[in-house]
């Protein structure tokens, strides 16, 4: 690791501007914007294996990018409710700031060439499962990503997957899996100095890491982003960083401001608590008066799973019918991603098989409008929920006549169906299974090939008009459908 330091403290801090806020000794931080604590940013990093750990799995040559790793340290606080006060479920939440304990963690960047970029800089809170972390949002979305000239930025949170060592054996979908390895473990000479004492700092430190990559980070020779004239600052997470964001949301954003804009990718309530004390109070909302651009995209089997809230004039809760939690070709990605990582060959679902619908163009679809919204221009679409019944506290998925899901998002994919897309299945990850029609319930419903092309183009085009697909994917998804013709012989 580099060793040249640079004073990395806040733009304020630097010129005087602000005290440094008050970090121990119950100091209620429930008013306007507080200010952020500094970080420092040294790197690039490199030895060790010589490639950081979840490097893309997308070539970042082909788009003109370049990847880097840099250390941040700094001294970060857990938040814990104000006295009197509660975690309520309508995440109106009034928190004050703890102990104060020094952290060292990594990010991971990827970005453009300065006359390519957007002047977007995306954050993931890199997703932690089994005590390993993964660049899951990325992994959706990268050609989205690389594609619109983003800066990417991966912020490793979660103790659990940069420094335990005593991870416990688990058992997921049947299966024995031991947990980790967390960064040290995987990387020990690269990795060495990387320390998160515990998960409770990762509010903060999110806010800390959202400020030396933002629009206002310091001038220094460690700038991650190497100059870029950043103007728009972007939080994405999935699942446990998805509900880790909603915690953010509710508790922090309103303290810090950082951030210009949220998406959420498959919210669920994982149980987590977000401050030292009590979890939150199940059927847990998002709040409602957040002053920035929230997108939430669910699928169907997480919306079975977690409490649905109203959309409101901030927020855009998208419900794809017809997608799973993962599909046969992201997960295809993910094998990669773990043979390159750790030599194993994982178990997956064939794309055949499981869920094909590809969820990854409506992600990033979202994204997209995303960026637009918070960067000032029009907001994000809305767009129906899922059609669903619930019986004696028991919720139901409403089926439309091909056996999809009925109403919520709709995509050429549902709307001119060639298969069902259930969000249930056998293989790993909740990869959900499709069961393409018979050649004959084909032709009843389309005739010829060529027909079912013609509509399906149609579809697409409406689709793209709708801002459910990108101009991109859209001119992929036809190619891909003119490939269809169920008259040959097998």
């Amino acid at each position: 690791m580099a060793d040249h330091r640079a004073d990395l403290r806040c733009t304020a801090c630097r010129r005087g501007h602000h005290d440094p806020p008050t970090r121990s000794g119950g100091h209620p931080v429930t008013g306007s914007s507080t200010p952020v604590a500094a970080a420092t940013v040294l790197g690039p990093i490199d030895g060790g294996r010589g490639l950081p750990y979840s490097s893309s799995v997308v070539d970042l040559d082909k788009y003109g990018y370049m990847e880097a790793e840099y250390a941040v340290s700094g001294s970060a606080s857990p938040f814990t409710p104000v006295p009197g006060t509660s975690l309520t479920a309508d995440g109106k939440w009034r928190v004050e700031l703890g102990a104060t304990a020094s952290y060292t963690t990594r990010i991971l960047v990827r970005r453009p060439p300065a006359d390519r970029f957007n002047g977007t800089v995306v954050v993931e809170f890199m997703q932690e499962y089994f005590g390993a972390e993964r660049d899951t949002n990325y992994r959706w979305n990268a050609e989205s990503l690389l594609r619109g000239g983003f800066a990417w930025v991966g912020a490793s949170l979660h103790h659990e997957g940069v420094d335990r060592r005593d991870h416990p054996e688990m058992t997921y979908q049947g299966r024995t899996i031991r947990g980790g390895p967390a960064l040290v473990e995987w990387d020990p000479d690269r990795y060495a100095p990387l320390r998160i004492p515990h998960s409770g700092l990762c509010y903060d430190m999110l806010s800390q890491i959202g400020r030396v990559v933002g629009p206002k980070r310091p001038a220094g020779t460690h700038d991650p982003l190497a100059g870029l004239a950043v103007r728009t600052l972007l939080a994405v997470g999935n699942t446990v960083a998805a509900d880790r964001l909603r915690h953010y949301i509710n508790a922090i954003h309103p303290l810090h401001h950082v951030f210009d804009g949220f998406y959420l990718q498959e919210l669920a309530d994982s149980g987590l608590a977000p401050t030292e004390g009590p979890p939150p109070p199940a059927g847990l909302h998002l709040r409602a008066d957040c002053d920035v651009p929230v997108l939430v995209l669910n699928t169907t089997g997480h919306l079975l799973q977690t409490s649905r809230q109203e959309p409101g004039e901030r927020l855009r809760i998208w419900e794809p019918a017809g997608s799973a939690h993962t599909t046969g070709p992201f997960m295809a990605r993910t094998a990669a991603a773990t043979k390159r990582d750790f030599g194993l060959d994982s178990p997956i679902c064939p794309p055949d098989v499981a869920n094909t619908l590809p969820l990854q163009y409506v992600s990033g679809a979202a994204l997209v409008a995303l960026h637009r919204w918070a960067s000032g221009g029009e907001p994000a679409p809305a767009f129906p929920p899922v059609s669903m019944t619930e019986q004696d506290g028991e919720r139901a998925v409403e089926l439309d006549e091909f056996g999809n899901v009925a109403g919520g998002l709709r995509t050429p994919w549902v709307d001119v169906p060639i298969a069902r897309y259930d969000w249930r299945g056998d293989g790993m990850g909740d990869a959900g299974r499709t069961f393409p029609f018979p050649a004959e319930q084909l032709t009843r419903l389309y005739g010829t090939p060529v027909e079912y092309q013609r509509r399906f183009a149609a579809s697409v085009r409406d689709a793209e008009r709708r801002g459910v697909l990108l101009p991109a994917d859209a001119a992929q998804a036809i190619v891909e459908a003119e490939r269809v013709d169920w008259t040959l012989p097998d």
